[in-house]
């Protein structure tokens, strides 16, 4: 976990500061690209209050958000399906695919209907449940799972005949093409469905909620804004993006036009369909209903 800064501009509440007696708003900050035009237009933007980006792989910050070490974040689904009465949802951001999103993807030596050990990466909490789910619900397996210990070619050469890997490794393997077998988790949801894929959602704990709710739709709505600031000038957050992450502009372009960023009745189709799919494979006690601010 790394925190990356602390901003303060004109806000709602006024004068440039947090409200008195309030401390910064604590913000979860995706460390992988696919979050990336979530955050770049906020620099561009006038901001709101005082805040605090803290950096984070998505299982760091589920559980820091549920901990009460940050108070807005982005949230894998499936840790928000487990806590919803302690979470309420954004509705206007999130992270989706409506098919292939190249950046959640099983490795693998044999083909998929074969695979007998799988190791999970513990950078990702719903593409796990996700990968559980297509295994045992489309391809009928039930193949040995262990963590991912090591790295993709010592676990590939060990028991183990597949990997699942997420974000900026997952888009390099990709890419490089080294296995003969890799398959798009947003894919094969896609196939299987007929509906997007809903990854992680925006979510403010209930109490900070409760306490601050101004502030909490303040942040809503610049990150609305800073989505539409970068569908705007794709060709600036791509330039920017590839200064930062190893990746050509051109790749980056592609990556970034397969993912969704709002939160659309039909993606929320494709959320309870998840939901009620993990509820099927023991992944959480009871499919929630999502619940907004």
């Amino acid at each position: 976990m790394t925190v990356i800064g602390s901003h303060q501009a004109r806000g709602r509440a006024g004068g440039g500061e947090a409200l008195p007696g309030h401390a910064a708003i604590r913000i979860g900050h995706f460390e992988f690209l696919n979050g990336y035009p979530l955050y770049y237009g906020l620099e561009k933007g006038a901001g709101w209050g005082c805040f605090q980006l803290v950096r984070g792989v998505p299982t760091t910050l589920n559980r820091m958000l549920l901990a009460g070490q940050l108070d807005i974040s982005p949230v894998s689904s499936i840790e928000y399906a487990a806590n919803p009465g302690r979470l309420l949802l954004f509705p206007g951001t999130s992270i989706t695919s409506d098919g292939a999103v190249d950046s959640i993807r099983l490795i693998s030596v044999r083909p998929i209907s074969e695979v007998r050990a799988v190791a999970l990466t513990g950078q990702s909490a719903t593409s796990v449940v996700l990968l559980k789910i297509l295994l045992g619900q489309q391809y009928g397996l039930m193949p040995k799972y262990c963590a991912l210990s090591t790295g993709v070619d010592d676990a590939l050469a060990g028991e183990c005949d597949a990997v699942l890997l997420i974000g900026d490794e997952a888009l390099q393997e990709y890419h490089r093409g080294r296995w003969p077998y890799s398959y798009d988790l947003g894919e094969l949801w896609k196939r299987f469905t007929g509906l997007p894929m809903v990854f992680a959602l925006w979510a403010v704990r209930r109490s900070f909620y409760k306490a601050r709710p101004d502030e909490t739709l303040e942040v809503q709505e610049r990150l609305v804004a800073s989505l539409e600031y970068c569908r705007r000038h794709w060709d600036e957050v791509v330039a920017a993006a590839a200064r930062e992450y190893e990746f050509e502009p051109e790749l980056l372009r592609a990556y970034f036009a397969k993912l969704g960023y709002n939160l659309s009745e039909e993606c929320r189709r494709g959320l309870k369909e998840f939901f009620r799919r993990a509820e099927a494979v023991g992944a959480v006690k009871q499919a929630p209903e999502p619940e907004f601010v």
